[in-house]
């Protein structure tokens, strides 16, 4: 049994390693101090002796365990924005619970939790989507330790109702902020913010596209559900000029994640907040505005349902 020091950008940290029947456990660098390491592979050593001397007792199955085990989950199979999004929630319900067994954690407790979650969020003037985000993530975090260690418990978030919200109107930048916005901007800039105007496309769809997907007056956009999901093709017209380029070559090879060029522009010029998304619905907006069916619409958007399709139109003066 032993400790190990790992140099990491956010500081040192300790983990642990021994063996237990030729069989190899070990943690991850999570550890502030050496003694905290110790302690943490104490723990796991008990654990491991115990269930090798008494095979019919269930593992115990701590929280931080369980949270290191579904963020290794969704860093292979979803994005990595939604991988930040979780971590972030999942440490906060950490920091309120600690390292307790995940058995223990009561449908009280998580009731209270977010109640005192929504309650700092009003006090600082903020609705409960962050609320509602957060149960859904735990909801899913628990399912998932039930389903893959045959926990006899249930789902502590289950039954607990979700939050009222005030439905916000996003906000549809008028041709005058565009304007402003793409004079102070490059060339590849101004053309990606013209493409996401000509063709409503996420910015992971534009900044897919390549030479093969670029046809006479359209462009074939793809988007993905989830990190390793099927990539879905839709065909959307597109009459602004793009560059000729060769089949694998990307329209977009500048960029590789999201760009933020955008917001910044905005801020310096002092305009109300948008961003790329913004220009989703107003794409989405316009045809609406122009009679377009709603089917159609949400075709062209690459929506799987209507409801969805109905949350991007607003009323375009």
């Amino acid at each position: 049994m032993a400790q190990y020091l790992r140099n990491l950008k956010k500081g040192n940290r300790w983990w642990f390693k021994f063996s237990y029947q030729n069989k190899i456990y070990f943690s991850k660098a999570i550890y502030l101090s050496k003694i905290e390491a110790k302690r943490a592979e104490y723990l796991k050593y008990e654990e491991v002796s115990n269930q090798a001397r008494n095979p019919s007792v269930k593992p115990i199955l701590e929280l931080l365990e369980a949270i290191n085990e579904r963020l290794d989950y969704i860093k292979i199979k979803k994005s990595k924005a939604y991988y930040r999004e979780n971590k972030r929630y999942y440490s906060g319900l950490y920091k309120h619970f600690g390292n307790r067994q995940i058995e223990h954690i009561s449908k009280s407790d998580i009731t209270k939790f977010l109640l005192q979650m929504s309650q700092k969020f009003r006090q600082q003037g903020k609705g409960n989507y962050a609320v509602n985000a957060a149960l859904r993530i735990y909801k899913a975090l628990f399912q998932m330790m039930i389903k893959n260690h045959n926990l006899d418990m249930k789902n502590p978030c289950v039954g607990i109702d979700f939050y009222p919200i005030e439905k916000r109107i996003k906000y549809i930048p008028t041709d005058q902020e565009i304007k402003a916005v793409k004079n102070i901007c490059d060339a590849e800039e101004r053309l990606l913010i013209d493409f996401i105007i000509e063709t409503g496309s996420r910015i992971s769809e534009a900044l897919r596209v390549k030479g093969k997907d670029i046809g006479n007056g359209y462009v074939v956009l793809y988007t993905r559900k989830s990190k390793n999901s099927n990539l879905i093709p839709r065909k959307v017209p597109c009459k602004i000029k793009l560059p000729e380029l060769k089949l694998e070559d990307r329209l977009f090879s500048r960029w590789s994640d999201t760009p933020r060029f955008i917001e910044k522009k905005v801020s310096k010029l002092g305009q109300h907040n948008w961003s790329h998304h913004n220009l989703r619905h107003r794409f989405a907006s316009l045809l609406s505005k122009e009679g377009k069916p709603l089917f159609e619409i949400m075709l062209l958007l690459g929506h799987s349902n209507l409801e969805t399709t109905q949350l991007y139109l607003q009323l375009i003066q």
